[in-house]
């Protein structure tokens, strides 16, 4: 690292689980994130200032006006451009020492399949369960960890599947495809709080998996609900019928 990155990062180096040896791993990996809405937002901001070398923003939506409250890379200004190349404009003043590749395209087994070969750790921050089971079964498919969330109303979820270890549940044991109702904020609303709590927890369980520290949470999903302040985490199991975790998906 230049002289200027180690001042930049003092404070989060002096943390002794990470340290300059976790701050360098950061700098090495490359972070896909899938959505740069209300989880992605944060999220990229939060993994652009913790030191990532390289964060790959993958969104085929445009800006819109109802997106501003909550989904911080976006301005006034920019409404109309597409969300990632918004990002990619947003984060160069987060972090100048991190490189940042928008990908406009549409997410699909076939596009998003050379995006999670280059990560390192791949951030699911979509608004909906078709893509949500896109990035699960290539992240499987290739051996990826994955972090996903969601947050509806007032309540959020988020489970890390570490795909590089064998016999880990993938996100379609927990969430079947066919099983799993679809709600988006869009219809059923989302506190601008939440989407930002739920998109730091993704950033944190990123720096985790890249840096190696601390305990991700492999195999559990933690609920969370901010307005009755309840948060709880639970273990998810394998499911022998999965399509995904059979190499069927």
């Amino acid at each position: 690292m230049e002289n200027l990155e180690k001042e930049r990062y003092l404070r989060q180096m002096k943390v002794a689980e990470l340290g300059e040896e976790g701050q360098e791993k950061l700098k090495q990996s490359t972070f896909l994130l899938i959505g740069a809405g209300g989880l992605g937002s944060p999220a990229a901001q939060l993994l652009a200032a913790s030191g990532a070398g390289r964060l790959i923003i993958a969104d085929f939506d445009t800006v819109e006006t109802n997106n501003l409250s909550r989904q911080f890379l976006h301005t006034d200004a920019r409404i109309g451009m597409n969300k990632a190349e918004s990002a990619a404009v947003a984060l160069k003043d987060v972090n100048p020492f991190t490189r940042v590749t928008p990908f406009t395209g549409k997410v699909t087994d076939e596009t998003l399949a050379p995006l999670v070969a280059e990560a390192d750790v791949v951030v699911d921050c979509c608004d909906n369960s078709k893509t949500r089971h896109v990035v699960n079964r290539v992240c499987h498919r290739l051996g990826k960890p994955l972090v996903t969330a969601g947050a509806i109303r007032g309540c959020g979820q988020i489970s890390v599947f570490d795909f590089r270890e064998s016999g880990t549940p993938c996100y379609a044991c927990a969430f079947p495809e066919d099983e799993e109702n679809d709600l988006k904020a869009s219809s059923l609303g989302v506190l601008t709080a939440l989407t930002g709590i739920m998109g730091a927890l993704e950033a944190a369980e990123a720096v985790k998996i890249a840096a190696g520290i601390g305990s991700p949470l492999k195999g559990k999903v933690m609920l969370v609900d901010i307005l009755n302040n309840d948060y709880r985490i639970f273990a998810l199991r394998s499911n022998p019928a999965c399509r995904v975790c059979r190499g069927e998906g």
